[in-house]
């Protein structure tokens, strides 16, 4: 085996030549796609090539790297003294399983903070120069060898967020910090179905990030993402938002998610997409490629709306419950300038409330309702139980309404 002793890899820890990879769950399209294509999940083991012109064969998603214990450098291999029993993760899929590791104190009032819009745009080399103090590489110890990924820092007392994947099923969770401290994670809390995290590590005086509302994002904006690709510490990928609100179906669940061009691989699953203030907008979870390896740029990241309300409810030790209105709308904007509901579930708060098919819906919140991405992005905020304020006309009569959202 090629051990890498030429001089060409020089980097700390999780900076490595590309070992031998498992492949991740993947989403595939076929090769021709269409955009009514259905994505679908397919589980592959290829291997990643050690030379850079060779073409990546693997699909990518949660973008999780495995690291087989005996391709890993011996500075990562220090943190984990072998027992004999480590080998390289082989399971056809990842687990869904939270880790057995040290439970952190919940309760503690900790939230994400969104921030408006504040100061100058900046340029890539002062958006990176920001952001990276609160980017974190995260290693994961499992019973079958290692994973990880990136994470972003949220208080300065050492809360950390993280894709759930990155983390599932570990026995212990260290936490590479810029300054390169190493430290050891106890878990707050785990959703498998949002695919977040949240880690606390016992430390001060951290760089917290500075998160955006990711409602203010339009498509065309230059984005950034930031975090462990292959292993290589804090890079920096470059691109546009692609699209919002775009629904991807992962096992069965479907996601609402930001779609970037910004590069994604593996590693940069729990890092942060930055705006162009140098906010986080999302945390970077998955990459979708065709069955002939023809699509790029196809990355996605959880909105940071969605991270506050999952985060926040994490850190309570409240149960997450993804909430829905209970009705379908028409997605054709009316004379009127809303939506016309097409169908309401009689099991709903919404019917209880006096909704019916035909209404027409003109507000949420107080904010004027002009398609259907108004009302995703209410939800991505919200949960089961919360309620919602909505404006509707019947018959040219204005009526006005608080809805509580029902379980998905």
């Amino acid at each position: 085996m090629d051990n890498r002793k030429d001089g060409l890899w020089q980097g700390g820890p999780w900076e490595q030549p590309s070992p031998v990879f498992p492949a991740p769950p993947a989403v595939r399209v076929p090769a021709a796609v269409s955009h009514r294509t259905v994505l679908r999940v397919r589980r592959h083991r290829r291997k990643w090539p050690w030379f850079l012109g060779v073409t990546f064969l693997i699909a990518l998603i949660c973008l999780s790297t495995v690291l087989i214990k005996q391709y890993l450098p011996p500075q990562v291999s220090d943190y984990f003294p072998s027992n004999g029993e480590d080998r390289y993760i082989h399971d056809d899929e990842y687990s869904t399983e939270p880790p057995t590791i040290p439970r952190a104190e919940r309760g503690t009032g900790v939230t994400v903070a969104l921030q408006s819009i504040q100061g100058e745009k900046l340029d890539y080399v002062r958006i990176y120069e920001q952001a990276v103090p609160s980017a974190v590489s995260i290693e994961a110890r499992t019973a079958t060898g290692y994973s990880a990924g990136s994470g972003v820092i949220l208080t300065q007392d050492g809360y950390i967020i993280t894709n759930a994947h990155v983390v599932a099923g570990a026995r212990q969770v260290k936490v590479l910090l810029h300054d390169n401290r190493i430290l050891t994670a106890s878990l707050v809390g785990f959703d498998a179905v949002e695919d977040l995290a949240v880690l606390k590590v016992e430390a001060e005086g951290l760089t917290p990030a500075r998160f955006g509302d990711s409602n203010t994002l339009r498509i065309g904006e230059p984005v950034a993402a930031l975090g462990d690709s292959l292993g290589y510490r804090a890079t920096l990928t470059d691109g546009i938002v692609s699209s919002l609100d775009r629904e991807v179906e992962v096992d069965g669940v479907t996601m609402i998610l930001i779609q970037t061009s910004a590069a994604i691989n593996f590693g940069n699953s729990g890092g942060p997409l930055l705006n162009q203030y140098g906010q986080v907008m999302g945390i970077n979870t998955i990459k979708i490629v065709t069955e002939d390896g023809s699509a790029e740029g196809l990355g996605f990241a959880i909105p940071s709306q969605r991270v506050k309300y999952v985060v926040d409810h994490l850190i309570a030790g409240e149960e997450v419950k993804a909430g829905v209105f209970g009705f379908t709308v028409y997605t054709a904007r009316t004379e009127e300038g809303g939506l016309r509901l097409q169908s309401v579930e009689k099991s709903s708060d919404a019917w209880a409330k006096g909704l019916r098919s035909g209404d027409i819906l003109i507000e949420a919140n107080g904010s004027p309702i002009n398609g259907l991405e108004e009302l995703t992005r209410i939800k991505l905020g919200l949960g089961a139980g919360d309620t919602v304020t909505l404006t509707y006309l019947r018959d040219g009569e204005r009526f006005t309404v608080e809805v509580v959202l029902i379980e998905a």
